[in-house]
This record gives structure tokens, C-alpha cells and sequence, in this order.
């Protein structure tokens, strides 16, 4: 596993998605970030984005894609990375 390129890309997700999450809610995701739990960034992130509908272009569904590749399959304690295609069929997705 690539470190830096997961804390790269799931630090560029969490950016792109910044505007449509709550504040406090980016600001403990960007805790995650820097403390280098990507994991549970991850997770967390893929929970919100499921759970709050949020629309996302393709570019940001790909970068979900890549990170679930990059974390995904059977984790303890983690519902989302555990769930990888479950997560991508539940995103909202804007194919313009």
C-alpha cells in the first residue's frame, strides 16, 4: 500500500467534498487526515457521502473508486471500506 498516495488522494477527496459537509464535520475529518488515520477517513467519509446524499461529478465517484480499492474489503470496525461496491452503488452521482 502507497502511503502517500492514499494520504494524497483521500486528503484531495475530503477538499473536493469540503463545501457540501457540515464545518465541524470537515474539521474532524481533516483531524483524521493529518493524524494519518486514512482508514477511518475513508470510512467516515464514504458514510457521509452515502448517508447525506451527497451528489458527487464522476471525477470525485472515480477518486471513491480508487480509495475503496486502495482500503477496501473485510475490515473489522469499518462498515464502508468493508463494503466497497455496496458504497458505489449507493452514491449519488452526477454524470454531467
Amino acid at each position: 500500500m502507497d502511503l502517500v498516495k492514499l494520504n494524497t488522494d483521500s486528503r484531495a477527496l475530503l477538499e473536493a467534498v469540503a463545501d457540501r459537509l457540515p464545518p465541524d464535520t470537515t474539521a474532524g475529518y481533516r483531524r483524521l487526515s493529518d493524524a494519518g488515520e486514512w482508514a477511518e477517513l475513508v470510512d467516515s467519509l464514504c458514510a457521509s457521502l452515502v448517508r447525506r446524499k451527497i451528489v458527487l461529478s464522476v471525477p470525485e465517484y472515480q477518486r471513491v473508486a480508487d480509495l475503496l480499492s486502495q482500503l477496501g474489503g473485510p475490515r473489522d470496525g469499518y462498515t464502508f471500506l468493508s463494503d466497497p461496491q455496496g458504497v458505489l452503488s449507493k452514491l449519488v452521482v452526477d454524470p454531467n
